[in-house]
Formats: C-alpha cells, sequence, structure tokens
C-alpha cells in the first residue's frame, strides 16, 4: 500500500530516529509528562493493570507510537483502532481524554528533541497532534447512522 504523504512519512522517520538518537527510551518520559498532566490516570492504570501496571503503561505507549508511526501510512487503520479502543475503554470508565493525553505526551517528548530552529519538524508534530487528537474524540463521541470518517 502506497504512503498517502511519504514526504511527511520519510519526515516523521527521520523526526523518530532523531529522537530515539537523542533520548533513547521515551516511555518514562511520556509517562511523567503525561501523569503530570492526569494525576488520576494513575490508579486508573492500577485499577486495570493488576500487577502488571508497568507492563500496561508501557502497551499504552506503544500503542500511542504506533499510531503515530502508521498515521500517513494507514489512516483508516489507525482511524478503526481508535474507534473501537476509546468506546471500550470509556465503558471500563477511562476517559478518552487519557486517550489523547497519552498521545500529546507522546509527541510532547518527541517535539522535545527536536532543534529549536527545525521549524518543519514542528509544524509535522503539531499536524499529527491536531490529527490523532481528532480522531479520538470523534472515537468518544457517540455513534451516529451515517457518519463517515474522513482521513487526511
Amino acid at each position: 500500500m502506497a504512503t498517502r504523504h511519504p514526504d511527511k512519512q520519510a519526515r516523521l522517520d527521520a523526526i523518530l530516529e532523531h529522537t530515539a538518537e537523542t533520548l533513547g527510551d521515551i516511555a518514562p518520559l511520556v509517562l511523567a509528562r503525561f501523569y503530570h498532566r492526569h494525576p488520576d490516570a494513575r490508579q486508573a492504570f492500577r485499577d486495570h493493570g493488576y500487577d502488571k501496571v508497568e507492563r500496561l503503561e508501557r502497551e499504552m505507549v506503544d500503542s500511542a507510537l504506533y499510531c503515530l508511526m502508521l498515521w500517513y501510512e494507514r489512516p483508516s487503520e489507525i482511524e478503526i483502532l481508535l474507534s473501537e479502543a476509546v468506546p471500550h475503554h470509556q465503558y471500563l470508565n477511562i476517559p478518552a481524554t487519557f486517550f489523547s493525553g497519552l498521545q500529546e505526551a507522546v509527541l510532547d517528548v518527541i517535539g522535545s528533541a527536536l532543534d529549536a530552529t527545525d521549524v518543519a519538524a514542528r509544524e509535522l508534530i503539531a499536524e499529527l497532534k491536531q490529527q490523532l487528537v481528532a480522531v479520538i474524540a470523534a472515537a468518544s463521541e457517540p455513534p451516529a447512522l451515517g457518519k463517515i470518517c474522513y482521513s487526511t
């Protein structure tokens, strides 16, 4: 399958490689930022992670990264994934703001690794944040008859 935005995908890949080289494992940084903004999420992870909280945290960060990494390549897949995951978790009393907050934390940590003068990279990260948070918000809404999802 051809990437809809090969130039953006290539730029994102370069940003992610740079982030990995600069910061290493971003999961601890993402979780620190996420919990700082959503302190009540820590209890939700405890409630649902039982004795495997660290594993659940890692899986959620990995899931947010997965959505980010495939957004330009397979946006419909990401929309479907989120349209199923967000309502399922809302049923478990996990608000959609935790999903969007975690996605924002991932993108903010990645953005923190960028050179301040790299305007194109910063704009791409801002675009990704806006688009993925919008998909999460749409997934949290009750389904409407005839609702159609459009990818960028």
